[in-house]
């Protein structure tokens, strides 16, 4: 079974927001406090693969590092930036999106506006803040799947 997913850090590196959708058991999504290491165990039980974009390098030593979860000991991590690279493709998600039609409502955001969004909500309590904050990382979840569906195609061409 697969999951696709996606962590939003601090500025400091801390996960503030963790994104899931696993095969068959649809999208969760955890923020600040809520997000427990046995919580998230518990979730992702039966998971023999996580997908994600550069996740190698982020996603799951940060997870390692806050969560004491080692996921690339357990699985075998499919990272889709490993395998976009091997296909001679160049650009991170929102380039990739861009560049294969996969649509996004929060378009125009990044990894530094999630963490600009995360402090204001954090210092000034501001829910619009939030929203935005969990609708990017749930998009950069879901999007994965698309993704992986096009490269996919492009390696059996």
């Amino acid at each position: 079974m697969r999951a696709y997913l996606d962590i939003e850090t601090d500025r400091a590196g801390k996960i503030c927001v963790f994104g899931i959708s696993i095969e068959n058991n649809g999208f969760l999504q955890w923020y600040g406090e809520d997000i427990k290491a046995g919580r998230i165990v518990q979730e992702l039980g039966d998971i023999k693969t996580p997908v994600t974009l550069n996740g190698d390098l982020f996603d799951l030593p940060r997870i390692k590092e806050s969560l004491n979860i080692d996921l690339k000991a357990q699985c075998v991590s499919r990272d889709l930036f490993k395998e976009k690279k091997k296909l001679g493709i160049k650009g991170g998600l929102k380039q990739l999106e861009k560049m294969f039609g996969i649509e996004r409502k929060t378009d125009g955001m990044n990894g530094y506006k999630a963490m600009w969004l995360w402090e204001n909500y954090k210092k000034y309590g501001n829910r619009d803040a939030l929203d935005l904050l969990l609708e990017y990382n749930k998009e950069d979840v879901i999007n994965l799947i698309r993704l992986e569906e096009i490269l996919e195609s492009l390696r059996e061409e």
